[in-house]
């Protein structure tokens, strides 16, 4: 069978990604970063429109700041996941802080990825949150 051939069902399927953050280099780095790997649906810049994206896009990952303006990442989360709990989230940030950790984690984040170890985590903690479900 020639690949040409392979049923598209066999195809493993690609995870889709939605980014938020309110800095546009960053998630400009993220989807460089993620888009080998996966699909990156989307990229909005505060949490109300992180809230209507991932409505209007059901991704398999969302990848968030912390700190954005309109409404923040974990609130932004919180909303999120009461209406769609099958979503994951990898909370992205320079928030290092444990307090930050906790609530991002009760919040429901699978993942938290300091933006400096973004190279060598964010597509690995992404990974790891999906194998999680399977």
């Amino acid at each position: 069978m020639t690949p040409a051939a392979v049923p598209q069902a066999l195809t493993p399927k690609r995870i889709r990604i939605l980014l938020a953050d309110d800095d546009l280099r960053v998630r400009k780095m993220a989807r460089e970063l993620l888009q080998p790997e996966f699909d990156v649906v989307d990229m909005v810049s505060d949490g109300e429109a992180l809230v209507a994206a991932a409505l209007r896009l059901r991704p398999d990952v969302i990848v968030t700041d912390i700190s954005m303006p309109a409404m923040s990442g974990i609130e932004a989360v919180r909303q999120i996941r009461s209406v769609m709990p099958e979503i994951k989230f990898v909370f992205f940030t320079m928030h290092d802080a444990n307090g930050y950790r906790r609530e991002a984690q009760s919040a429901g984040a699978v993942g938290y990825v300091l933006k400096s170890s973004a190279r060598e985590e964010l597509n690995q903690t992404i990974r790891n949150a999906m194998a999680d479900s399977d």
